[in-house]
C-alpha cells in the first residue's frame, strides 16, 4: 500500500497569524486536491519564529492557541487529509514550540519541541517534557520531532523503536545549516529505516534567510523529492508501508542482510543515560545536561 504525502514550504510572515493561517489553508486543500493524505508544514508556520522578546511571542502565541487548533482541525475534516503544522502556543507566562497534529477524524494531537537552540522564539521558549510521539495518521504510523530534534539521533530512533513509518520534520533551517537536509535527515532516515518527511520554510526574517530545500527521503537514505532554496513550492512523495515496515534487508540472501532494529545492542547503551564529558576539561569532569541533576550543586 502507498501513501502519498506533501511537505507544503511556504513563507510565514512574523505574528500574521490569520493570515498565515489563510495562506496554509490555500496550500493545503491544493495539496489534497493532488491527492496528499497527509500535508506537512514548516515549524512555526502559523506564526513565524524570530521573535525579539517573550513578550512579543506571547502576544502572538495567545493568538495562534485561540484559533489556529480549531481552525487548521476543522480544515483537516472537510478535506479528508491529515496536517502538522508548526505554531507557538501560550500557556501562561510561558511559551511553546509547537507541532499541532491534526487527523481527518477530528483528532487532535501536539507534540512539543524538546531540543531548543539559541535562535529566534526558541531562545524564550519552554522545552516539552515528553518524548517524541508516534500517532497512527492517514493510514500510517508518523512520528512528529521538529527542526533542531534531528540532530539528535537519540530522538530519531524513540520513533522509529516505536513503530513509526515515517517521520515528519515542520523545521525552520536558516543559511548555515544546509547540512541538515543534506546530512542528517538523509542519515536519520537510513539508520532507523523509516521515511523522513521535512519540510523547511523560505523567505527572511528579521535578518534570519531560510534556505527552502524541504526534502522527502526513504528508509535507503535516498532523496525522492527536494524543493528549491527561495520559492514557496509543494514536494509529493509515496510512502510504501510493506517495504518500510520490513526492516529485515537481505541484499544478498545469505551473504549480505541486516536488520537496523533488529541487530541493535540496547544493553551497551546505557552510558546514553548518562551526562556527558565535558571535553574542555579533564577526563573526569562531566557536562550536565539540561534534564539531569547536576551533582556538582
Amino acid at each position: 500500500m502507498a501513501i502519498r504525502v506533501a511537505a507544503a514550504q511556504i513563507d510565514p510572515q512574523l505574528g500574521e497569524v490569520d493570515a498565515n493561517l489563510a495562506r496554509i489553508e490555500r496550500t493545503v486543500s491544493a495539496a489534497a486536491a493532488d491527492g496528499a493524505a497527509l500535508v506537512v508544514l514548516p515549524e512555526a508556520a502559523v506564526t513565524g519564529y524570530c521573535f525579539d522578546t517573550i513578550d512579543e511571542a506571547l502576544a502572538v502565541a495567545r493568538r495562534a492557541t485561540a484559533v489556529a487548533e480549531s481552525r487548521l482541525s476543522d480544515l483537516a475534516r472537510q478535506l479528508g487529509v491529515a496536517i502538522i503544522a508548526g505554531t507557538i502556543e501560550a500557556e501562561g507566562s510561558e511559551v511553546l514550540n509547537t507541532a499541532l497534529i491534526l487527523g481527518p477524524d477530528g483528532a487532535r494531537r501536539r507534540y512539543v519541541k524538546t531540543h531548543l537552540p539559541f535562535l529566534g522564539v526558541d531562545r524564550f521558549a519552554t522545552r516539552g517534557s515528553e518524548p517524541p510521539p508516534v500517532f497512527e495518521l492517514a493510514g500510517m504510523r508518523v512520528g512528529v520531532l521538529i527542526c533542531y530534534d534531528l540532530r539528535f539521533p537519540e530522538a530519531a530512533r524513540v520513533c522509529a523503536v516505536s513503530g513509526a513509518d515515517l517521520i515528519a520534520l515542520p523545521t525552520n533551517w536558516p543559511v548555515s545549516v544546509e547540512f541538515h537536509p543534506g546530512i542528517f535527515a538523509p542519515s536519520r532516515a537510513a539508520e532507523n529505516h523509516v521515511y523522513l518527511l521535512a519540510c523547511d520554510r523560505v523567505g527572511t526574517e528579521r535578518g534570519t534567510t531560510f534556505i527552502g530545500r524541504s526534502v522527502f527521503f526513504d528508509y535507503d537514505g535516498q532523496n525522492l523529492a527536494t524543493a528549491g532554496d527561495t520559492d514557496e513550492e509543494t514536494i509529493f512523495g509515496e510512502v510504501d508501508l510493506a517495504a518500510v515496515r520490513q526492516t529485515h534487508v537481505a541484499r544478498r540472501p545469505g551473504e549480505h542482510e541486516w536488520d537496523t532494529m533488529a541487530d541493535r545492542r540496547p544493553g551497551l547503551y546505557a552510558r546514553l543515560l548518562e551526562p556527558a564529558v565535558d571535553r574542555n576539561h579533564p577526563i573526569g569532569a562531566n557536562l550536565i545536561s539540561g534534564d539531569v541533576d547536576d551533582p556538582r550543586v
